[in-house]
């Protein structure tokens, strides 16, 4: 019974699975300290590979096509951060001084809301009490969030550094290091190892590449939005727009969190700048779901949407912001693995069966 158990398709799908998800656990605790620098690597990779392949096939050897890959990203993004990290900073910095007047106004407007409240339903109870404790809460979290902001922009500079490395020797090596490790599975299992190898590499690929595009365009039309309504910082409302469009379902939810809080803390307030600001994030969602999805990463996951925001909820958990954004291509990953392991494991499993004397 027992040895019918273990031999059973699911439960060694099940065992080596576990095997391997243990493995990538260990090698994430492992490399925590690098886990970012890793990752923008391997995202930088999957989109400049295919540019070092089309130097190769043009006569360039390996490494004269990494390091030609390696100087078009240092060239673009030199370019990148001199145009747009001083104007990101001054924003940044601006919306920090804005940050106790924004504070002020949203707390006035809701004690006297909650007032309203309260008189309404004919009680006699102070309101302050009601909303200062609420609203000190929320502005530590947005100081806090400000600076942690800052911070990311200093610690950039050691990405400047690592990520490049990184970059030039994954464009470099990593075909050879994937073709040895490949090379040592045994006969039965090698074309089950490439087949799952090159699925989850063409869905990462392909999701990775669509969802720069995406984040891109979003950035782009938030702060076309925000630039056009008058709102305050409208680049840095932007490309926190895009980053967090990374994020699927909840992203945009969080989105509108800072535009709506400056719309609310504009002075004089202007109601029609609160709905003007939401409006931006909602016509930017309409074009993201119905044109750029459709046409740049549609088909590039293949997840239930609930399977999506459970997996992004226990990410962040575990892991904060990065965790959130990798969530879906780390469960789209664990997904075709598993599924490629049972495949191939329950074809063989059926093969012995027929090969049985009867």
């Amino acid at each position: 019974m027992i040895q019918t158990l273990t031999q059973h398709p699911l439960s060694r799908t099940l065992f080596v699975f576990s095997l391997i998800c243990s493995v990538i656990a260990i090698l994430a605790i492992l490399l925590a300290s690098l886990i970012l620098p890793i990752i923008i690597s391997f995202t930088l990779y999957a989109l400049l590979e295919p540019i070092s392949e089309i130097f190769e096939r043009h006569g360039l050897s390996r490494n004269a096509a990494s390091l030609s890959v390696l100087l078009i990203l240092v060239a673009i993004g030199g370019i990148c951060f001199s145009l747009i990290l001083p104007n990101l900073t001054a924003q940044l910095s601006s919306l920090q001084s804005q940050l106790p007047v924004v504070w002020q106004t949203i707390t006035t407007m809701g004690n006297d809301f909650s007032q309203h409240i309260i008189s309404s339903l004919g009680l006699e109870m102070q309101s302050s009490g009601l909303t200062e404790h609420f609203f000190n809460q929320a502005n530590d979290l947005g100081k806090t969030a400000i600076v942690e902001g800052s911070n990311m922009l200093i610690s950039f500079s050691v990405l400047l550094i690592l990520v490049p490395i990184f970059t030039f020797f994954l464009i470099r090596d990593f075909r050879n290091f994937r073709n040895n490790l490949l090379d040592k599975l045994p006969n039965s299992s090698f074309e089950l190892g490439w087949l799952i190898y090159y699925r989850v590499a063409h869905q990462l690929q392909e999701y990775i590449r669509g969802i720069m595009i995406q984040s891109g365009i979003m950035s782009v039309v938030t702060t076309i939005g925000f630039y056009i309504i008058g709102l305050d910082s409208p680049f840095l409302l932007g490309l926190v727009a895009g980053v967090l469009n990374l994020i699927p379902y909840v992203g945009p939810l969080l989105a509108m969190v800072l535009p709506t809080l400056l719309a609310l803390g504009h002075v004089p307030f202007e109601p029609w700048l609160l709905g003007a600001a939401i409006s931006v994030i909602l016509i930017a969602q309409i074009i993201d779901n119905v044109i750029v999805i459709p046409a740049v990463i549609a088909n590039a996951v293949n997840l239930h949407p609930l399977v999506v925001i459970v997996g992004i909820i226990i990410f962040g958990n575990l892991f904060g912001f990065i965790g959130m954004v990798v969530a879906i291509p780390v469960i789209s990953t664990m997904n075709i693995i598993y599924c490629g392991l049972y495949q191939g494991i329950k074809t063989r499993y059926d093969l012995k069966l027929k090969a049985k004397p009867a």
